[in-house]
C-alpha cells in the first residue's frame, strides 16, 4: 500500500582518536594521523506499513559480528524499530580502521606486544568494534527517533568514478593492475558503470535535507595510505555536495557491485597525470592523491546538480516499501588439486622469507606482509581439507516506490550487479555490496583469467554463487513489483 513517508537523518564521526591498524592490504598498517574524518550515516524511512534504516560507513567492510551487536542492542532499546530492518554497507576506503574480532589475515593480536612498544596509546581492534557498535546504535536509534513528514525522490546522472581494474594479456592470463605498456597487453577485462543513482530527502517546505549516492566504484584513491586515517574521496564529496546545498545536507554514500572496479585509470594514465596537474597543481599518487579526489568529487557534484533539479518535478510524499530478507546457501568455490598445489608452493617460499627476516623489524612492511600471505594461502588448504557445504549469506532486497535496493555481503563484481539492474522490474536499482564482511565474489570470466581477486584464496564463494544472488533477488523484485 502507499502511504506518507516519514524520514530521519543522522550522521556519527567514528574517527579514531589513538593510533589504529588499518585493513585492507596486506602489510600491517599503523595510522598515526587523521587525514580527514571517517563518517557513519544513518537514514530511517517509514511509511507506517514498512520501515527501514540505511546506514553507510566508511570502512573496509561491515563484519558481521558488528551488525549482529548493532541489532540486538537496537532491539533492546530503539523501540518501534524492528533491528532486522537496519541494512550496513561500507564505502570500502582501505585506510579506516579494522572492526570485528572475527575476519582479517592479521590480528593485531598477533603483534601487540610490538604495536604497544611504539604506540602506547594504540586503539586496539576491539576497542574500535565496541567504538562503531555505540556510534551505529546511537544513530540509528537517532535517525529512527527524529523521523517527520517528507517527500522523496530519485532519479539518475552519470560521472565518470569507477574503472577496471584487470588486466588481460593475450595469453589470456589476468593481472590486477597488470601493465598496459606489454607487447602482449590484449585489453582491460570487464567494462565499467559509470551511473550515478541518487536517492534525495525533502521536507514539508520541499527543501533538500539529505541525499543517497551509490556509484559503482570503492573508495580507493588513496589506497596506498600507510600512515593516516581517511574517508577518500567521499571526503570531498561531502564538502562538495554541501557546499553547493548547504552544510546541513546529509549525505549517504554507497559502494555498487564493483570488485574488479577502482578510481585508478588503466590506460591513458599519462594524460590523466597531465590533466591533474594543470586543473590542482599536482598529479597523481597512490599516497594522498588530493588532486583525483577532488575531480572525483566535481563529477559527482555536476551529475548531483542535473538530476537534482529535474527529479524535483517528480518529488512523492507517498510510497509503497516492501523489504525482504533473503537468508542464502551459496554454493563454495571448491579448491582443486592445481590449486592447492600452488598455494602450498607459495606457502614453502613464505616460510622461507619469514625465516629469512627473523625477528628484525616484527611489524614492518616485509614480514607482515608475508605472514598475511601465508595465512591468505593456509586458507586455501583448509577449505581443501574441509571444505564446507554451502557460505551461508543474507541479502535484503527493499522496494521504495519505483525504486529498489538489493544489498551483497561481497566485493560482488560488477558484472553481477548489471545482471541485477539489466532484468530488474525497478525503474532504478541501488546495488549494495560489503553488507557484511564478505570476499571477493568473481565472475565466470574473471575465474578463468585467475589473478588475486579472482582465485580460490580471495574467493569463498564460486562464481556460480554470484548468479544465484542475482536470480534470487530478481525473484524477490519481481513478487515486489507484480502489479505493476
Amino acid at each position: 500500500m502507499t502511504r506518507s513517508v516519514r524520514i530521519g537523518w543522522a550522521t556519527r564521526d567514528i574517527t579514531p582518536d589513538r593510533p589504529v591498524s588499518l585493513r585492507g592490504l596486506f602489510n600491517l598498517r599503523i595510522a598515526t594521523r587523521t587525514k580527514d574524518p571517517l563518517t557513519l550515516t544513518a537514514l530511517a524511512i517509514d511509511n507506517g506499513d514498512e520501515h527501514a534504516v540505511i546506514v553507510s560507513m566508511d570502512a573496509c567492510a561491515v563484519d558481521q559480528e558488528v551488525l549482529d551487536r548493532v541489532r540486538q542492542e537496537v532491539g533492546n532499546g530503539c523501540s518501534g524499530l524492528d533491528s532486522e530492518k537496519v541494512v550496513a554497507s561500507a564505502t570500502h576506503t582501505h585506510t579506516a580502521p579494522f572492526s570485528g574480532g572475527t575476519v582479517g589475515l592479521q590480528k593485531d593480536a598477533d603483534y601487540l606486544e610490538h604495536i604497544l612498544a611504539e604506540h602506547p596509546d594504540y586503539m586496539s581492534t576491539a576497542d574500535y568494534t565496541d567504538f562503531i557498535v555505540e556510534a551505529m546504535v546511537s544513530a540509528v536509534c537517532e535517525a529512527w527517533e527524529s523521523r517527520s513528514p517528507g517527500a522523496l525522490a530519485w532519479g539518475y546522472g552519470y560521472a565518470v568514478v569507477g574503472e577496471n581494474r584487470r588486466i588481460r594479456y593475450f595469453d589470456d592470463r589476468a593481472v590486477m593492475y597488470g601493465s598496459t605498456a606489454l607487447p602482449d597487453f590484449s585489453h582491460v577485462e570487464g567494462h565499467v558503470d559509470h551511473g550515478v543513482h541518487l536517492l534525495f530527502t525533502y521536507d514539508t517546505e520541499h527543501a533538500l535535507t539529505g541525499v543517497l549516492v551509490n556509484v559503482a566504484c570503492p573508495s580507493q584513491s588513496t589506497e596506498g595510505g600507510q600512515d593516516f586515517v581517511s574517508a577518500d574521496y567521499w571526503h570531498e564529496v561531502r564538502l562538495e555536495l554541501r557546499r553547493r546545498y548547504g552544510e546541513g545536507l546529509s549525505v549517504l554514500p554507497q559502494c555498487s557491485a564493483a570488485g574488479d572496479q577502482t578510481p585508478h585509470r588503466q590506460v591513458d594514465t599519462r594524460a590523466e597525470e597531465r590533466m591533474m596537474k594543470l586543473k590542482y597543481g599536482q598529479g597523481l599518487s597512490r599516497g594522498d592523491n588530493s588532486a583525483l579526489r577532488q575531480d572525483i568529487a566535481r563529477r559527482i557534484g555536476i551529475a548531483v546538480d542535473d538530476v537534482e533539479t529535474a527529479v524535483r518535478q517528480d518529488l512523492r510524499p507517498n510510497v509503497e516499501m516492501e523489504h525482504v530478507q533473503l537468508e542464502l546457501e551459496l554454493p563454495h568455490w571448491n579448491v582443486t588439486d592445481k590449486e592447492y598445489e600452488d598455494v602450498s608452493a607459495q606457502i614453502a617460499g613464505l616460510d622461507a622469507t619469514i625465516e629469512r627476516l627473523g625477528t628484525v623489524d616484527p611489524i614492518g612492511r616485509e614480514r607482515t606482509s608475508a605472514r598475511s600471505r601465508r595465512a591468505w594461502c593456509a586458507r586455501v588448504q583448509d577449505r581443501y581439507d574441509n571444505p564446507p557445504g554451502s557460505i551461508s549469506v543474507q541479502v535484503n532486497v527493499l522496494r521504495l516506490g519505483d525504486v529498489a535496493f538489493v544489498t551483497c555481503p561481497f566485493e560482488y563484481y560488477l558484472d553481477f550487479g548489471d545482471r541485477i539492474k539489466g532484468r530488474s522490474p525497478a525503474i532504478q536499482t541501488f546495488v549494495a555490496q560489503l553488507a557484511g564482511s564478505g570476499s571477493y565474489l568473481a565472475t565466470e570470466r574473471a575465474a578463468a583469467g585467475c589473478s588475486y581477486g579472482a582465485v580460490p584464496a580471495s574467493c569463498k564463494v564460486s562464481p556460480a554463487g554470484g548468479q544465484l544472488i542475482v536470480d534470487r533477488a530478481l525473484e524477490a523484485l519481481t513478487s515486489m513489483f507484480k502489479q505493476e
